[in-house]
């Protein structure tokens, strides 16, 4: 951990300039910026960021006395809360002649809030964003609603007495309208007419906090909520203007709010009754869209939306890109396939060439939403220790929308797994779609930073703060390849080189000028920290010393803990239509096995009770499963009878594309994560100093009475021979006066 120095009022009101997206200019102390040599050019593939894209859409089904609790994983997971059972419209009896008697309308129940709060909790550590839509029907039934409109303000009422949207305020990107007719859609129910879906609306708005949107099903509910006719919605100049309507006091203070979700798209030229006027209602959505969501579900009707133009690709992109679509719930047109992107769906302002050749599938899939693609970056080639460094770096949004949420950002200084991180002032909401953005900060340099080559990145979160413990958490990747650290969850910009300064003043804190209320003197490492995320996330995550079975055709597999999970990593070919990721596990002979296993459409099963904090995820050939001992009656050093993993296709006959186990493995020890991979950090203080030095040479001197850990030992044995002596100390004094860097110093795991 760096040595905190409190800051002078004067330093701090010398730098008191604002750092992010202004006019650049050079700090007085700096040199000219240097260009990192980073790739610019547009990677290819998904990146699955959080806020948009794909949803993981979960029907819960909620009774009297019986709500369940999930634990999804997803970046963006969309909650349809069915509460019909709540509802006379839904709970009463039927005739076999099909005559309907309505039951009784009951109030939300505490069992209902207690597991909402229960499986928003288990979002927030999976680090998820979510949104949620109220129905009270989920199979098409009509009239699915209360008796009266009352006690379906009353169920809303209930919401917000129990701080259920409050509670998860961060972590809530939108909520649908929902509630009246049939699937929540606000067709075929006793409460769809407009004015009953104006006042739903504007009751939502008042419940649910600002700034989380509320999004309308139709266009012409906004109309009727702001009391003019559809028609005029392409006015700017009117809408923009209006103050007061019969059910909302003050206009302009919600307008910002409302978007649209849209689960008839691409279904017909009015998306099967979205629009009524397809070109004025899309100018209005594209000034609603900067603001609010739209997204929602392609057509389930093919062959009937063929009949008409819209969905073809070179009318849909553009459209696409005019409404701002920030996500779909992962139905897009199959035959989206069979077409080629080319410069025929072009878009004035992003240069989407890197995806000519590639399918139209494939380009919407990776552009729901936003996508940012680092254009460039030039920073401070050098800056002493308590001096500054300048950064500019450029970003283009390729994306068809842009981030609606509002999101923190960081910039951190990183070297061998040590970083210490600062908040900045930029908003990535004013990264727009089509659109490339410059941005400034200028860094203040902690004074006894160590002397050496530092990382730049620069880090977003959406829904979660920077945490050290899980720092990947809620974090957004840009689309570049080779810029990318997935235990961060941050960007690399560049590197600074730090120089040893002969008086550079006591402020060790690190920040950007302008947000020093932001700044950090606390210095963390990631060396520890295993990331489940199907690859490797920094060089140390996974090495030779965790591989406990290997085959010649490639396939690997491998295992490391902490004190709370068991990790495990396998290496599996590629090539699975719908691929499906099992794990079996056996804790000793007389037990029976556990099963554990992940689907691509998202299911899960698991042959116990629970699986709470249990995780999967992979990418290319690899997989990565995160076990909690709890789940499993383990713990460090208890010894596996055996670890099986094994790779399917549900997509060609569940064939067995992959396998490889193991037997009598040990559950590494715990305090590995103390031990830090640090090389010349011997004595495990997460710092190279003359400290370890001294350590080394008392080892020597008597073993017995100062023993090192079998980490530090690997640490400390840095002069490039084998085993501890003398030299290693004498190498430690050198990168502690800055003579050499402690990234130049061999690395060893344990």
């Amino acid at each position: 951990m760096l040595k905190i120095f409190e800051r002078t009022a004067a330093l701090a009101a010398s730098f008191a300039v604002t750092a992010a997206l202004l006019p650049y200019t050079v700090s007085a102390e700096a040199e000219p910026l240097a260009d990192s040599g980073l790739d610019y050019s547009e990677y290819v593939g998904t990146v699955d960021n959080p806020a948009a894209g794909y949803t993981n859409t979960i029907w819960a089904v909620c009774k009297p006395g019986e709500t369940p609790v999930y634990s999804p994983t997803a970046k963006l997971v969309l909650f349809f809360i069915d509460i019909g059972a709540f509802s006379s419209g839904m709970n009463g009896t039927r005739n076999a002649d099909g005559t309907y008697t309505p039951g009784e309308d009951i109030p939300l129940d505490t069992a209902f809030f207690s597991s909402w709060q229960q499986t928003f909790r288990n979002c927030r550590k999976n680090g998820c964003t979510v949104a949620v839509r109220f129905r009270y029907d989920a199979t098409g039934t009509d009239d699915p609603e209360p008796a009266s409109f009352d006690a379906v303000l009353s169920h809303i009422d209930q919401l917000y007495e129990n701080d259920f949207f409050y509670d998860v305020k961060d972590m809530l990107m939108f909520v649908e309208s929902g509630f009246v007719g049939k699937w929540g859609e606000q067709h075929g129910g006793k409460y769809t007419s407009p004015e009953y879906k104006a006042k739903l609306l504007q009751k939502m708005l008042e419940v649910v906090p600002d700034p989380v949107p509320v999004t309308v099903r139709t266009p012409n509910i906004f109309a009727e909520w702001a009391g003019i006719k559809q028609s005029e919605m392409s006015d700017s100049e009117l809408v923009d203007s209006l103050v007061y309507s019969k059910y909302c006091g003050n206009i302009q203070k919600y307008r910002s709010r409302i978007g649209l979700y849209d689960d008839g798209y691409m279904g017909s030229d009015s998306d099967l009754g979205t629009y009524s006027d397809r070109v004025s209602d899309t100018a209005w959505l594209s000034r609603q869209s900067l603001t609010s969501y739209f997204g929602g579900e392609f057509s389930g009707d093919l062959e009937f939306a063929q009949k008409y133009d819209t969905y073809l690709p070179e009318n849909a992109i553009p459209e696409m890109y005019k409404t701002h679509l920030s996500y779909i719930n992962s139905n897009i047109f199959q035959l989206y396939k069979d077409y080629t992107f080319g410069e025929s769906c072009d878009i004035d302002g992003a240069d989407n060439s890197a995806y000519y050749g590639s399918t139209v599938f494939d380009f919407i899939r990776d552009h729901l939403g936003y996508r940012l693609v680092l254009r460039g970056s030039e920073l401070s080639p050098s800056a002493e220790q308590g001096g500054t460094a300048d950064v500019r770096f450029t970003v283009e949004n390729t994306g068809f929308a842009c981030i609606i949420p509002p999101a923190h950002s960081y910039v951190i200084l990183e070297r061998g797994g040590d970083y210490v991180f600062a908040e900045t002032d930029t908003d990535c909401r004013d990264w727009r779609s089509c659109t490339k953005t410059e941005n400034t900060m200028t860094l203040h340099i902690p004074s006894d930073l160590a002397p050496g080559s530092w990382n730049v990145y620069f880090k977003a979160n959406i829904a979660h703060k920077m945490n050290a413990e899980a720092p990947d958490k809620g974090a957004v990747r840009f689309a570049n390849n080779g810029t990318w650290n997935g235990v961060l969850g941050a960007n690399l910009l560049g590197s600074i080189e730090v120089k040893k300064s002969v008086s550079p003043g006591s402020d060790s804190s690190f920040y950007a000028v302008g947000c020093e209320d932001g700044a950090s003197s606390e210095m963390h490492s990631y060396n520890g920290i295993t990331v489940v995320d199907g690859t490797l996330s920094h060089k140390n995550e996974w090495t030779e010393a965790n591989v406990i079975a290997s085959s010649d055709s490639g396939t690997e597999l491998s295992v490391r803990a902490d004190e709370k999970n068991l990790y495990v990593m396998a290496k599996m070919p590629e090539g699975s239509k719908a691929p499906v990721y099992n794990i079996q596990l056996r804790c000793d002979s007389d037990s029976d096995f556990f099963w554990l296993y992940y689907a691509s459409n998202g299911y899960v099963y698991f042959n116990r009770s629970m699986h709470e904090d249990c995780l999967c995820k992979w990418q290319g050939d690899t997989v990565e499963f995160r076990l909690p001992f709890i789940v499993f009656g383990i713990e460090n050093g208890d010894t596996l009878k055996d670890i099986r993993v094994f790779l399917q296709d549900s997509g060609n006959e569940w064939s067995l594309m992959g396998d490889i186990s193991a037997k009598d493995v040990t559950v590494p020890e715990a305090g590995e994560k103390t031990g830090k991979l640090l090389p010349g950090d011997a004595n495990l203080d997460g710092k190279v100093s003359v400290s370890d030095a001294v350590a080394i040479l008392q080892h020597l001197g008597n073993r017995d009475k100062y023993e090192l850990k079998k980490q530090g030992s690997l640490n400390g044995d840095v002069d490039g021979e084998s085993g501890i002596t003398a030299k290693d100390a004498l190498v430690i004094l050198r990168t502690d006066a800055g003579i050499i860097t402690v990234s130049d110093l061999p690395l060893k795991a344990a």
